[in-house]
């Protein structure tokens, strides 16, 4: 069973990205920080303006976080209480299983369900989350699968928490690097990659039994390599095109053949993404747009296809018509800037449900920054 909030069409590709993100990130972090040059005001320096004269100053009243009611996402109501509204749209029906002893089977479910609820470290506290992992557990095991079920959770805290602290640790070496004299090259940043997949191979030896390793992160693993043996040989400048290409047909040829074929997925729906940009932009119709996608993909994928542009069209319509309709209000005389924010939130709140109300506060600052 699929998650709302966890699946992903090619959950490999989600993971490399992941890696990459991590890397530039901590990057970016570090230019950014160098850039500061004013010092940081302290919290003593911090003070909130005085109200004005003859208004009180009105109290301010920390915002509830949202929730949702947990059986409407779990089988059972737990007793801690509702969930983050950020779960809110998810189902939980990962499967479980034990063998003819009672003995827990070892499979990526049971990852994903500890992603699960780990996702939501923002709004809870990690002791919270974990007691409602166990409490999943516990729904659905006994034991000895409980007992081991239970084993796997804290070696996979302790690894999240492993990684963690790895990240913080090379943050400075990563400083030193961007702040050389050369710079960040490709080489260096490859390098990054190679030892950030290193580590993570490291601390799940460390941390994790084997066969949970192996379930967890097999495919993974395998999937990285690849992607990372490709890499090196396009950015090795000492190559040919020709021997290049040569190199990357071996590659391709000891990887999992559903893994080239994922990636050769991946770069076919990009070349389509080009080729209908470039035909939008000529003045092609649908009919012409719709007769590239079934040529590239087939008559199945291109009917998708144009599903996903109607509800993208009709989706546009929607925000172009709210927008329009604040405008409105926000040019309105002899409104209070109270009476205007609070009718454009009642409009936000008619037109849209509380997701669609976060897609569409990005337009609202995309317009604002347009203006």
């Amino acid at each position: 069973m699929s998650l709302k909030t966890f699946s992903f069409s090619n959950p490999r590709v989600r993971v490399f990205g992941i890696v990459l993100v991590a890397v530039l990130a901590s990057i970016l972090m570090i230019k950014q920080s160098a850039q500061k040059d004013e010092p940081p005001v302290s919290s003593q320096e911090v003070v909130s303006p005085a109200p004005m004269p003859g208004k009180s100053a009105k109290p301010v009243i920390p915002e509830k976080p949202k929730t949702v009611a947990s059986e409407t996402i779990l089988p059972y109501k737990s007793q801690h209480g509702p969930l983050p509204a950020t779960l809110e749209g998810t189902i939980m029906r990962q499967s479980l299983a034990v063998d003819e002893a009672g003995n827990l089977r070892i499979s990526s479910d049971i990852q994903r369900i500890f992603d699960f609820f780990l996702s939501a470290i923002e709004q809870e506290d990690l002791s919270v989350i974990l007691l409602r992992i166990s409490e999943y557990l516990e729904y659905y095991l006994d034991p000895p699968a409980l007992d081991q079920a239970l084993g796997i959770m804290e070696q996979y805290v302790a690894f999240k928490k492993a990684l963690f602290e790895f990240e913080l640790e090379r943050t400075e070496s990563i400083r030193a690097l961007t702040e050389s004299p050369s710079g960040l090259t490709g080489d260096s940043y490859i390098a990054l990659l190679e030892e950030q997949l290193a580590a993570q191979k490291d601390l799940r030896s460390l941390h994790l039994d084997p066969q949970v390793h192996e379930a967890f992160y097999a495919d993974e693993e395998i999937y990285d390599d690849y992607s990372l043996a490709r890499m090196k040989v396009q950015a090795d400048k000492t190559l040919s095109e020709i021997d290049k290409q040569a190199r990357l047909a071996e590659i391709d040829a000891q990887a999992p053949p559903e893994l080239v074929e994922s990636r050769k997925e991946a770069q076919l729906t990009d070349i389509l993404k080009q080729k209908t940009t470039a035909l939008k932009a000529s003045g092609a119709d649908a009919s012409e747009i719709k007769a590239l996608r079934t040529d590239m993909l087939g008559p199945e994928a291109a009917e998708r296809f144009e599903i996903l542009d109607q509800e993208r069209a009709q989706w546009q319509q929607r925000v172009d018509d709210y927008l329009a309709q604040k405008q409105g209000i926000l040019a309105t005389e002899g409104l209070t800037e109270e009476a205007r924010l609070e009718q454009i939130n009642q409009l936000r709140k008619s037109r849209f449900d509380e997701r669609e109300q976060i897609r569409v506060s990005v337009y609202e600052k995309r317009a604002e920054t347009v203006k």
